[in-house]
């Protein structure tokens, strides 16, 4: 019985292990002088609700089935909400597991004065 017991904890514990190293963990880095009041977040993996985020500040990482080098973004910031829309990931690739930190900005347009998102990712 105790064979089989330490067997199935090792079998078990594999597959724990593997799993975890399928992940793709993602945080989101606040590089704008602005407060995030709320940041919602679609990977087209999984949907996550980050929170505020002080601007400089980044988020706890949260993990998804997949994710790619951008994403949907609704951020609050003063009251506002901006969106950045992926219009399609064709010819993207899914990022590999592992952790990965999306870069979100805040920029203003100087003839409109129009404030967007801007997103990049990157390795932590």
């Amino acid at each position: 019985m105790k064979p089989f017991l330490l067997y199935f904890s090792l079998c078990l514990s594999l597959f724990a292990c593997k799993k975890k190293e399928e992940e793709v963990s993602v945080r989101v880095r606040n590089i704008s002088p602005y407060q995030f009041d709320a940041i919602y977040v679609n990977t087209s993996g999984g949907e996550y609700q980050y929170g505020s985020l002080s601007a400089g500040q980044n988020s706890d990482y949260h993990s998804f089935v997949k994710a790619y080098r951008y994403a949907y973004f609704k951020i609050m910031v003063q009251g506002q909400e901006l969106m950045w829309q992926p219009f399609d990931y064709v010819g993207e690739q899914p990022l590999e597991p592992g952790h990965h930190t999306y870069l979100v900005n805040v920029e203003t347009n100087p003839t409109t004065k129009v404030q967007y998102l801007t997103i990049s990712s990157a390795k932590p």
